[in-house]
C-alpha cells in the first residue's frame, strides 16, 4: 500500500508486523529493513504479538474471535482455526501478524 502524502503536523498511527532484530534505549531494528528511532518510549507503542500459536489459544482478528483447535489422529496433525459461528479458517486465509491473543490456556 502506498503512504499517502503527508504534512508536518499529521496525526498518524504507523503498523508494522517485523521480528525484533535489536533493540536499544531510543532505537529498534526490525526485519524486514525496518529502523525505528526515538527521543522518548512515551512516543511508541509496542504490543508483542505471541506466538507460535497452540491449541486452546483465543484470539481476535479484528472482526471475529477464533479458537485455536489442533487435531491429532492417524499419526498426522492438523491444526486450524475455529470461529463462533462453527466455520473453520485455515492459516493461509488469515495474516498471522492481525491476531491478537485474548486468552492462553496453559
Amino acid at each position: 500500500m502506498p503512504i499517502p502524502r503527508l504534512s508536518p503536523g499529521d496525526p498518524v498511527r504507523v503498523t508494522i508486523s517485523a521480528s525484533v532484530v535489536r533493540s536499544g534505549p531510543g532505537y529498534l531494528e526490525l526485519s524486514p529493513r525496518t529502523y525505528l528511532q526515538f527521543e522518548s518510549e512515551d512516543d511508541v507503542d509496542v504490543e508483542v504479538v505471541a506466538g507460535p500459536f497452540r491449541g486452546g489459544d483465543v484470539v481476535t482478528d479484528g472482526s471475529r474471535t477464533l479458537l485455536r483447535t489442533v487435531v491429532a489422529r492417524d499419526g498426522a496433525t492438523e491444526a486450524y482455526w475455529s470461529a463462533a459461528d462453527g466455520s473453520v479458517v485455515r492459516d493461509d486465509e488469515i495474516r498471522p501478524g492481525a491476531l491478537r491473543l485474548l486468552v492462553r490456556i496453559a
